[in-house]
Order: structure tokens, then C-alpha cells, then sequence
């Protein structure tokens, strides 16, 4: 496996993060910033079937943390998903169910699960370096359309990331299916932070682990874009 370059997580780690703390604070971005800040985590993932027609689709991919650290991870994402799920239930009504695939929670409870995103998956330098492991991506498998059908025949997968106006990174990778285990349960919750209200919704769902074997600098003015 190789690990993902540092010109490649300043942009796509590092720039999630600076997105986020910029968010929590309270002031609202023109929706057109925030679209843009979307971006970052949500490349197109490029696959091909036995007979190499390819297909496209975006989905929204995240960074993975170390073995040793996922258990005491995901019990803290049980808690404050629980605790979310009550309070949207106090707006929305005792009943109701949530949801188990949005684009987000209860726009009031965005900040919260940034928030939490902060605090176990976007960390800083020093952490980010001890606690992720930067040689793997994932993403969970949502609808078993045509990415689906084509990674069961054929493991070799592209990643492509762009950020405007020419920042632009091909991640060449093999797929893990995981339909059980610690990281499809990371994965879980971490996604569900992001974009569902309802974690029992999201129990069957199996994750894509990425690991990482080459990263592809495709950027068209680097020299002048790139933040060190």
C-alpha cells in the first residue's frame, strides 16, 4: 500500500478540516462556499466491469483511523448519535423515525456533527499522524446499482478528486468489501454523522475500504495553487 501524498491531504484532509472549524463557528458562508467546501470529500469513484466498461459515480469518501483506536471511536458515535436522534426527536415529534439517507441530519444539528467529525476523524497535524491510517479511504455502499456489480468481478478502482479551479487527484486503489468488522462500523457511524438521522437504518449497509496504491498529482497549476 502507499500513503496518500501530503500535497493530497492538504487539500482533501487538512482543507476538509480548516472547512469545518470555519462552520462550527457560527457565521453563515454564501451557499455557494459551502458547495464548494463539499467538494473535497466528495470525488468520483471510477470502476470498470469484467469487460472493462467503465462506470462513474460520486460518493462522499472519508479517512479511517487505526485499529487500536476504533472501539473507544465508535462507542462515542453510538452515544451522541442516540443523543441526536432524541433531540431531533423533540422538533420533529416523539415518533418520529429519522431518516437513514440524507444529505444531512436537522439543519439544527449540523454544528453538532461537525462537531463530532472534529473530534475522531478530521484531527490535528500531530494527531491526524498517530491516530489515521492514510494508506486506506472508505466509503459505504448505498444503493447496489453498477458500482456494486462491478467490484464483485473486478477490485481495481480509480478515486478522483477536484477542487476548483485546478486541483486535481487520481487515487488509484484496490476495494475491500466489508459487510462486518470495526471499520465498516466506523464507517457507519462516521457516515451517519454526515448524512443520515437514524443509525438502526444503517446497520446492513457494507463499506468499500480503499487501500491506496499510487496517488496522481493531476493538478494544472500547482506551483500556484498549492498550500504547503
Amino acid at each position: 500500500m502507499t500513503r496518500l501524498s501530503d500535497d493530497f491531504l492538504s487539500y482533501f484532509y487538512y482543507g476538509v478540516r480548516e472547512d469545518y472549524l470555519e462552520r462550527i463557528k457560527g457565521e453563515k458562508a454564501p451557499l455557494s462556499e459551502v458547495f464548494l467546501g463539499l467538494t473535497r470529500n466528495n470525488p468520483a469513484l471510477l470502476t470498470s466491469d469484467k469487460d472493462g466498461r467503465p462506470n462513474g459515480s460520486i460518493k462522499s469518501v472519508g479517512f479511517i483511523i487505526r485499529e487500536n483506536f476504533l472501539e473507544e471511536a465508535i462507542k462515542d458515535y453510538d452515544q451522541f448519535l442516540a443523543w441526536r436522534l432524541e433531540q431531533i426527536r423533540g422538533k420533529m415529534g416523539k415518533d418520529y423515525e429519522g431518516s437513514g439517507w440524507l444529505y444531512s441530519p436537522h439543519p439544527d444539528f449540523i454544528v453538532p456533527g461537525l462537531k463530532q467529525s472534529l473530534k475522531h476523524q478530521y484531527l490535528p497535524r500531530e494527531e491526524a499522524e498517530k491516530k489515521i491510517d492514510f494508506e486506506k479511504l472508505g466509503t459505504l455502499e448505498g444503493f447496489f446499482k453498477k458500482t456494486w456489480e462491478n467490484v464483485q468481478t473486478n477490485k481495481k478502482v480509480a478515486i478522483v478528486y477536484y477542487y476548483p479551479p485546478g486541483t486535481h487527484f487520481q487515487v488509484n486503489c484496490t476495494v475491500e468489501i466489508q459487510k462486518s468488522g470495526l471499520i465498516r462500523d466506523f464507517i457507519n457511524r462516521s457516515a451517519c454523522v454526515a448524512h443520515g438521522e437514524n443509525p438502526v437504518k444503517w446497520a446492513k449497509r457494507p463499506a468499500y475500504i480503499f487501500h491506496v496504491e499510487e496517488v496522481i498529482d493531476k493538478s494544472i497549476y500547482p506551483e500556484y495553487t498549492r498550500d504547503k
